[in-house]
């Protein structure tokens, strides 16, 4: 009974280590196999039977349609449509230029992360491939010079908003070097132009009956203690962190309004990817009446980016607005020619 107990134990070793390496995107040999456990080809080719058996049980219940195969070229086995089941290079590469391009993190964190993502979400055979592409990305790669969110925060906020817990922490505004406790009834957590943002509301303007919506850049917040005394949040007034990310330009909150420009680049497409929730119209003359309902006045700073391509017609105060800094914008230039000479 032991001498069997023995046997069925060195067998699953033996299929764990084999299934260790084949699900992971590695290929290996009959030979290598029965050399490394001292067993026979045979013993070598029954593994391999009970792996493929796996396998169809497994396709059968999952619908991934894996299959140990040999490859005649190469000479060896491998589970054949891995990527069903794992990312693959090219959707990892896509994932790590995407985080790269956020500029969330610094560099050494990021080389932590795409390794740890490299080694557990992407074949073994496309993990060198990916890794290089990776390095000579972050060689020229620069620091961001705010501070980096702490991830284990991150959770602990989402965790608050989840439970409808309050939040206590001290925030350090742009020009504030101590900075000053803040207790809020977070809402919703969202990630605009290099920042993580939670969005709350302060306790005293909950207590006096006030909608008042506030972004909180989490790299200046700190001491973040969840209080763990809930609030009531309607169903129906919940926050949806897409509908406000659509509405909202540059994390800038205020009213919702709805305004009208007029558009006459060469990339409408561009206009809807910066407003998701936009209506355009082709006008007789070539350009684009757009409309979309936007929230604060941050959609200023992108009129601004596009110069002449657009015109803003409404509402007359954002137009107005917008006027106001086109014009520092010359008297600007203006004064430095005059500097200069």
């Amino acid at each position: 009974m032991n001498e069997k107990r023995e046997k069925d134990d060195q067998k699953t070793e033996h299929m764990m280590y084999l299934w260790d390496i084949l699900s992971r995107g590695g290929v290996l040999t009959k030979a290598e196999v029965a050399e490394k456990f001292h067993i026979h080809i045979r013993t070598v080719s029954r593994y391999f039977d009970d792996i493929r058996r796996h396998l169809d049980l497994r396709n059968t219940e999952t619908g991934l349609r894996q299959q140990l195969i040999y490859d005649r070229n190469q000479k060896v086995y491998r589970i054949e449509n891995l990527e069903n089941s794992m990312v693959s290079p090219g959707e990892l590469l896509g994932i790590c230029k995407i985080l790269i391009a956020s500029r969330a993190f610094r560099r050494k964190t990021l080389e932590s992360l795409m390794e740890r993502l490299l080694q557990t979400a992407v074949c073994q055979s496309g993990q060198e491939d990916v890794k290089t592409y990776m390095k000579h990305e972050l060689f020229d790669y620069k620091d961001p010079c705010h501070g980096e969110p702490d991830v284990e925060a991150l959770w602990h906020m989402i965790g608050a908003i989840n439970k409808h817990h309050v939040l206590r922490f001290r925030y350090k505004g742009i020009h504030d070097t101590r900075g000053k406790m803040k207790e809020v009834q977070p809402e919703g957590m969202v990630f605009s132009e290099y920042y993580f943002y939670l969005i709350a509301t302060p306790t005293e303007s909950a207590a006096a009956g006030k909608e008042e919506t506030r972004v909180y850049r989490v790299d200046r917040m700190s001491h973040i203690e969840d209080r763990e005394e809930t609030f009531d949040v309607a169903y129906s007034s919940r926050l949806r962190e897409g509908v406000f990310k659509n509405s909202i330009q540059f994390m800038y909150p205020g009213e919702l309004q709805m305004v009208r420009f007029i558009y006459s680049g060469p990339s409408l497409e561009a206009v809807l990817d910066r407003l998701p929730t936009a209506q355009a119209r082709q006008q007789k003359d070539g350009t684009w009446l757009v409309t979309d309902r936007i929230q604060g006045d941050g959609i200023v700073m992108w009129f601004l980016s596009q110069g002449s391509m657009v015109e803003v017609l409404y509402p007359e105060s954002l137009r107005q607005k917008w006027l106001a800094e086109a014009e520092k914008i010359v008297e600007t230039g203006k004064r430095g020619r005059a500097g200069k000479v």
